[in-house]
C-alpha cells in the first residue's frame, strides 16, 4: 500500500481540524444555549408574570389569637382567588420584632407585609396620632365613623411612605392594667406606665403632664411586669388576656381610654408587581378582614374581661365616680396640649369636624325616635 502524498496528507489533517473545529463550535453552542435556558428558567420562575409571589407578613399579633386566624383566612382566599398566583406566610408574635423591626424589615424587602398596630403607624406618619389622644372618641361606632372620613387622608399618607392600605385593624379598646389599685389621675402619676420604645415625643409629652412613663419595646413589656420596670401598661383587654398581662397586671380600671387601631400593609413595590386583577383579589380579601376585625374583635373584649375576671382579674370602677371627672378634665386638657405638639393640626381638626358631624348625626337621630 502506497504512503499518502504529502499534499493528500495536508488535505486530510485540514479536513480533520476543520470538521473538529466545528464540533467544538457546537458544543460551545450547546452549553451557551443550556445556560442561557437556565437563566431564562430562573427569570421566569421569580418574574411576576409567573405567577408566584409569595408575600412574608410579620405582625406582633399571638399564634392562634383571632386576630392570627383572621389573617390566615385572608391568605387562604388571596391563594384561592389568585390561582396560587399569590400566597401569604405570617410570622406572628413578634418573632420579627418589635414593630419598628417590622418597618425597617419590610423596606428591605425581608418581610412584604406587616399587621400594624397604631404605634407602628405613627412610625410611618404622625397623622395616626390621632387615635391616641386619651377619651377622644366616645365609642366604637364614633371612632369608625371618623375614621372612614379621615381614610382618603390617612390610605394617601401611607402611599406616600410606600405601603399600600389593605384594611384597617383594630386590637381593642385600650384600657390601664396596673399592679396596684389605681382609680384616680393622682394614683395613676405615681405609677411607672410603659410606653412604647422609641416614641420619644410620647414619653415626653407623659412626663410633662405628670406621669412616669417607661419606653420598653412590645415584647419586653411582661418581663417589664414581672421585673417591676413598670406598675402599669395600657391595653386592650383581649390582647391583654393573650398575652398573660393581667396575671402580673390584675387590676383594670372600667375607663375606656382610646381605640387600639391597626392596619393591614403590604409594601407597595410588592403590590405593583401583582397584576390588575390579582391586586383586586387581595384588596378585596383585606376589606373582608377588615369587616372582621371590626365585627368580633368589640365583642371579643368583653368576652375576654369576663374571662379575665373569673382568674383574677379585678375591675377597678371609674366610671360614674368622684374621679372620671378628674379623668375628663385631664384628657381634654391633653387633647388640647396634644394639638400642635404631638398630634398634627390638619388631621387633629379634620378628625374633629367628622367627630362633630357624627354627634349631630346621632343626637338628630335620637330626637327624631
Amino acid at each position: 500500500m502506497s504512503s499518502p502524498t504529502p499534499e493528500a496528507a495536508g488535505q486530510a489533517y485540514a479536513a480533520h481540524r476543520a470538521h473538529r473545529g466545528e464540533a467544538l463550535r457546537r458544543s460551545a453552542l450547546g452549553r451557551h444555549v443550556v445556560r442561557l435556558a437556565v437563566v431564562l428558567a430562573c427569570v421566569l420562575m421569580l418574574s411576576p408574570a409567573s405567577g408566584a409571589q409569595r408575600i412574608k407578613m410579620a405582625t406582633l399579633s399571638p399564634e392562634g389569637s383571632p386576630w392570627d386566624t383572621i389573617l390566615k383566612r385572608m391568605g387562604k382566599a388571596w391563594e384561592e382567588g389568585t390561582d396560587g398566583r399569590v400566597s401569604l406566610t405570617i410570622y406572628p408574635g413578634g418573632v420579627a420584632g418589635d414593630e419598628p423591626d417590622i418597618l425597617r424589615k419590610m423596606k428591605i424587602g425581608q418581610y412584604q407585609a406587616g399587621a400594624i398596630s397604631v404605634s407602628g403607624l405613627v412610625d410611618i406618619h404622625k397623622d395616626f396620632t390621632i387615635f391616641e389622644i386619651p377619651l377622644f372618641y366616645d365609642s366604637f361606632e364614633e371612632m369608625e365613623a371618623v375614621l372612614a372620613d379621615l381614610e382618603p387622608t390617612l390610605s394617601g399618607r401611607l402611599e406616600e411612605r410606600g405601603y399600600k392600605l389593605l384594611g384597617w385593624g383594630y386590637v381593642g379598646w385600650v384600657h390601664f392594667f396596673t399592679t396596684e389599685r389605681a382609680e384616680s389621675v393622682q394614683q395613676m402619676q405615681r405609677l411607672k406606665i410603659w410606653t412604647w420604645a422609641g416614641d420619644e415625643a410620647m414619653g415626653n409629652w407623659w412626663r410633662s403632664n405628670g406621669f412616669k412613663p417607661v419606653a420598653l419595646a412590645a415584647t419586653d413589656i411582661l418581663t417589664g411586669l414581672e421585673t417591676g420596670l413598670i406598675d402599669a401598661v395600657s391595653m386592650p383587654p383581649l390582647y391583654a388576656m393573650q398575652m398573660q398581662y393581667y396575671k402580673k397586671a390584675p387590676y383594670m380600671a372600667d375607663l375606656p381610654l382610646a381605640p387600639m387601631m391597626g392596619a393591614i400593609l403590604v409594601s407597595k413595590r410588592t403590590f405593583d408587581r401583582l397584576s390588575a386583577a390579582d391586586q383586586k383579589v387581595v384588596l378585596a380579601a383585606g376589606r373582608a378582614a377588615q369587616k372582621e376585625v371590626f365585627e368580633q374583635i368589640p365583642k371579643l373584649d368583653e368576652t375576654a374581661i369576663q374571662l379575665m375576671k373569673g382568674s383574677g382579674l379585678e375591675l377597678v370602677t371609674v366610671d360614674d365616680t368622684e374621679h372620671h371627672k378628674g379623668w375628663v378634665k385631664a384628657a381634654e386638657e391633653f387633647a388640647e396640649a396634644m394639638r400642635g405638639e404631638i398630634v398634627p393640626v390638619s388631621i387633629f381638626d379634620e378628625a374633629l369636624a367628622a367627630r362633630g358631624k357624627f354627634r349631630r348625626q346621632q343626637a338628630a337621630s335620637g330626637s327624631g325616635e
